[in-house]
């Protein structure tokens, strides 16, 4: 296994324990259903549980095989990119943190425990934080990413008209297919 890997999968397996660990100190800690508000108006913990995805929507044992089929799909699709950076990798393995605290949840105990409220969002756990924040990170670096290497930039090649990097913005890179 290479040293890359051996990172990704770690820190995957990191977060997934920090989130399963924190869902079970609280769930142990403290009766469902209760609020204990740490920060008012602003932090508390209540213990609810979902049977669905988000803000429990679609209620079924379903989202328990999906997810044991979602964790090496997104392990295979981050790792197989040799040109991934650092940044997306870590990302990745946040998002695979996420799948597999919440695949736990689901596979073992048939639905997912949530206990971070925070005003106007639905009930969440660190999973969910994991999964949002990464995903929010990676649309960004997606976004924003200048494809050529720093020592190459320049303005893209007008033939080049997928090149898509920030310099994009703007610029004519003229006719496309089926437009004049």
């Amino acid at each position: 296994m290479s040293r890359r890997t051996a990172v990704f999968l770690g820190l995957a397996l990191a977060g997934a324990v920090l989130d399963l660990g924190t869902k079970g100190l609280v769930f142990a800690t403290l009766p469902l259903g209760s609020t204990t508000v740490l920060i008012p108006k602003l932090l508390s913990i209540q213990l609810t549980t979902n049977a669905g995805i988000a803000w429990g929507l679609f209620p079924s044992r379903i989202w328990g095989l999906v997810s044991v089929a979602a964790v090496p799909l997104i392990a295979w699709s981050f790792l197989k990119r040799r040109d991934a950076r650092p940044a997306e990798l870590r990302c990745g393995a946040l998002i695979l943190a996420g799948a597999l605290g919440n695949g736990w949840d689901r596979v073992v105990l048939k639905s997912v425990r949530d206990f971070i409220l925070v005003p106007w969002i639905p009930n969440f756990n660190l999973a969910d934080a994991m999964l949002t924040c990464s995903v929010a990170v990676l649309f960004f670096l997606w976004i924003l990413h200048d494809r050529r290497p720093v020592g190459e930039a320049r303005p893209a090649d007008p033939r080049q008209p997928d090149d898509g990097g920030v310099g994009d913005l703007g610029r004519d890179h003229g006719p496309r297919p089926g437009r004049p």
